[in-house]
Formats: C-alpha cells, sequence, structure tokens
C-alpha cells in the first residue's frame, strides 16, 4: 500500500472527503431503512423521528457538495446545522418521554404560530398573516401545545430543548451508554467559530485562513494547504459524530450491517491517519 503524502496535501484531504461520503452513504441507508420500516416502527421514537435523520444526511450532502468547490466558511456554517440537528437526534432516542413529547408539540404550536407573526424595527412593524382562522378551543392538542410554549406573562417561548448541548451529550452518554467523545471534539472544533460566521463578525469571516492560529500563508499553494487541514479535520469530526449516531440507532433498532460497515470506515480513516508523514 502506498504511503499517503502529508495532512493537508490533496490526497490526503480526498481520503478524508471520501471517509464523509462513506459515512453519509450509510445515513442515507439508514433513513431509507426507516421508511422501508416506517409502519413497524410508528410506535416508537425511530418512527417519530424520520424527517430529522433525513434533514441530517441532506445537510451532510450539501457539505459535500459546497467542499467541493472550496466553500469553506459556508461549509463550517452548515456543519454547525448538521451537528445540532445530530445531536438533537441522538437526545431525543434516550431521553425521557416528557422531553420526547415537547419535541413534537413544539412543532405543532410553531406551525400555528407562524400563522400569524410580526416583526419591528424603530417605529416600523411588517406582519405576515394567514387569511383563514383557527379556534384553539376545538382543538385542544394545540392548545395543549400552545400552553406549553407560552409563558405566565404570555410571552411566547421560542426553544424547544430545555438542555444545552454539554447537557444532551451528559443524557447520551448516561442514558443511551454511548461514548460521546467524538461529538464532544466536533462541538469544540465546529460549533464557536461557526457562530461567529453566521453572526458576521470580522473573525467568523476569516477565521478559515488560519491567522488566528499562528498559521498565515504568504502563497495560494500555502493557502491550500491551510484550507486542506481544516477540511480534513471537519470531514473528520463530521464522520465520525455520524458513527456515534449510527451506533445509537443500532441500540434501539438492530442494523448490524450498517453499524459493521461504519466501523470498517473508523479503521480504513485511522489507518491513513497512522500513515500520514
Amino acid at each position: 500500500m502506498q504511503v499517503p503524502k502529508g495532512f493537508g496535501s490533496d490526497e490526503v484531504t480526498g481520503q478524508f472527503l471520501n471517509f464523509l461520503n462513506s459515512q453519509l452513504a450509510l445515513l442515507e441507508e439508514l433513513y431509507q431503512y426507516q421508511f422501508t420500516n416506517l409502519k413497524h416502527l410508528d410506535d416508537s421514537r425511530i418512527g417519530n423521528l424520520y424527517t430529522l435523520l433525513f434533514s441530517i444526511w441532506h445537510t451532510g450532502k450539501s457539505i459535500s457538495l459546497l467542499a467541493m468547490h472550496q466553500h469553506i466558511n459556508e461549509c463550517f456554517i452548515l456543519a454547525r446545522s448538521f451537528l445540532e440537528r445530530l445531536i438533537t437526534y441522538i437526545y431525543l432516542l434516550f431521553c425521557d418521554e416528557e422531553e420526547h413529547s415537547q419535541y413534537l408539540a413544539y412543532t405543532k404550536q410553531k406551525a400555528y404560530r407562524v400563522l400569524d407573526r410580526s416583526f419591528s424595527a424603530g417605529n416600523l412593524r411588517v406582519k405576515l398573516k394567514w387569511s383563514g382562522s383557527i379556534d384553539l378551543e376545538k382543538e385542544p392538542k394545540l392548545k395543549e401545545a400552545a400552553d406549553m410554549f407560552t409563558s405566565n406573562k404570555g410571552k411566547i417561548k421560542t426553544r424547544w430543548p430545555s438542555k444545552n448541548i454539554s447537557k444532551m451529550l451528559d443524557l447520551i452518554s448516561n442514558k443511551g451508554g454511548l461514548d460521546i467523545g467524538y461529538l464532544m471534539l466536533a462541538t469544540l472544533w465546529i460549533y464557536d467559530d461557526a457562530s461567529e460566521a453566521l453572526h458576521g463578525t470580522l473573525y467568523g469571516s476569516t477565521f478559515h485562513m488560519g491567522i488566528f492560529t499562528g498559521e498565515r500563508a504568504f502563497s495560494k499553494d500555502e493557502l491550500k494547504k491551510i484550507w486542506n487541514e481544516r477540511f480534513s479535520a471537519l470531514f473528520l469530526a463530521l464522520g465520525t459524530s455520524s458513527h456515534t449516531l449510527i451506533q445509537g440507532f443500532n441500540k434501539l433498532s438492530a442494523i448490524e450491517n450498517i453499524a459493521r460497515d461504519s466501523k470498517d470506515n473508523l479503521r480504513t480513516i485511522s489507518s491513513t491517519m497512522k500513515q500520514m508523514k
């Protein structure tokens, strides 16, 4: 077997991208399996979370496509969405029934509230309102969901999870019995930089250039190496996080072949990392 070139080379970066794409192919296989078995899974949480699993895969594919065109900053932005959805998905597999029910209720009340919304800036106000009407008193389940996300002062609660990412990961570890190391590293690597990029800070627009971590590119080749290194780490973080999701799914519904293939992909990329110059 030929020894690959060093970290940051096109060849090695391509192998990390192949790893991510291989993991995304398994997520696609997983949601296809779930769709095929929806009737069987309807009474389980897995059945309820089908669309969330699909969106995780779809976001991952978007990252892969953007990476092919070197859109690294945008890849980080989407990587945060990918990671948050993925952690939320695993959390929902193992959280208590009350928290799971609140997640579903949040969607119900949100779909109702967007029918009548407004936005103000200074003395100006814009409004969007559905021309029809819904009587909450005649829709007890919808009213219950709306009341659940309305404070005692009548303000709308705009967030569903009662726990932050750290606490979600703690539950995934303790109740789900999963190794959360990959998810913790991905959060550390992705979350803050992606948040800065989303909020439009100068740091968020330039962090991927390497200048804040003691790197400085004086040529296109040096810049490409910096980007390749960041892409490789990003692909590794997302691919290993996908492995954790697959392992969590496998605990509730046996998918031995997919779980096995994911482990094989990890062994392959680990071998690549050991051979790097």
